[in-house]
């Protein structure tokens, strides 16, 4: 408790209460505040530098658990970086090497990470281990990049796996009619045409046989053509197996198959005969890619020994094997 003071007042010859004006005590208050307050500042700043405060240490824990959280993502992207390198070696080296297609080049797989700065606002944002986050965000482009790509390449693969199946079952690998009930009358290529004579070329070979012998379609495809043909073909069949190949059946004494049909291998689509242009009943017989004739022993020599056949000049360039 403040102590009073008194002063003597000559006037009235007594000691009266000493009384201080207002402006002195605000004075005094405001200097008492700003004392107070100057040493609590001092106490709190000493304070700081050997003690935390809760929230202080609070955010510090937070900061050190997202710390180890940036460390071990990182850790995770680089499993799955590896994990999709080892994919990658596989798909160029084994997915696409089955199906014969080209490899993309780790080039093109890498492209598109370099050149301008994309991650400049991340070092703007004036936060600790700014860099740790911008390895963490550009780690992530890089994978998304490598990912987007190699699944477009198994979308590849998986196109190429179904056609490869397609080209299998459409491709003309069988033989047209049954070789041990044929002999084969005429090869693929120049030989002497056995009706107007003179070199001509043969598009295709001629299996001579019984007339009714069944004649099948060679692999699946669609018939685009079950007609007579008055160009020398006779009746005839013509198959489009897809992927650029299609067959001829020609000379047939009678046709099994309408145009627009599916056919799959080993179908009936006619007999064998002596129509059109022919000295004899037999089955004339193409393979054409992209419309250019091949030779089609290639495609089913394999069904039958060729090496034990005889194969016997009849003078008019026709060839029998027994």
């Amino acid at each position: 408790m403040a102590r009073k003071q008194y002063k003597y007042n000559p006037d009235t010859l007594l000691f009266e209460e000493k009384k201080e004006p207002l402006v002195s005590r605000i004075k005094r208050g405001i200097l008492a505040f700003l004392g107070i307050s100057t040493i609590a500042a001092a106490w709190i700043f000493v304070y700081s530098l050997f003690f935390q405060t809760p929230k202080e240490a609070y955010l510090l824990k937070t900061t050190n658990e997202l710390l180890v959280s940036y460390e071990i993502i990182q850790m995770k992207l680089k499993e799955a970086g590896n994990t999709l390198t080892n994919i990658m070696d596989r798909d160029n080296n084994v997915y696409r090497a089955v199906f014969e297609e080209d490899t993309i080049p780790y080039t093109v797989r890498n492209a598109g990470f370099g050149g301008v700065n994309r991650y400049t606002k991340y070092e703007n944002l004036g936060i600790q281990n700014t860099d740790l986050l911008i390895d963490i965000y550009r780690s992530l482009d890089i994978l998304q990049k490598k990912t987007y790509i190699q699944s477009k390449s198994f979308d590849r693969i998986g196109e190429l796996a179904s056609s490869k199946v397609l080209i299998q079952q459409s491709m003309p690998v069988s033989a047209p009619v049954d070789l041990y009930q044929t002999r084969l009358s005429s090869l693929f290529g120049y030989r002497t045409d056995p009706v107007y004579g003179g070199i001509q070329y043969h598009k295709g070979i001629d299996l001579s046989g019984k007339t009714g012998l069944p004649i099948c379609v060679t692999g699946d495809g669609t018939v685009l053509k079950a007609s007579y043909n008055g160009g020398g073909y006779g009746n005839m069949v013509e198959v489009d197996h897809g992927f650029g190949y299609t067959t001829r059946y020609a000379h047939l004494s009678k046709i099994n198959a309408v145009e627009g049909q599916r056919v799959k291998r080993g179908d009936k689509i006619g007999e064998l005969g002596n129509t059109g242009k022919s000295v004899g009943p037999h089955l004339h017989y193409e393979v054409r890619l992209k419309n250019n004739p091949q030779n089609p022993l290639i495609y089913f020599e394999n069904q039958f020994d060729i090496e034990n056949f005889d194969f016997v000049d009849q003078g008019d360039d026709e060839l029998i094997y027994d």
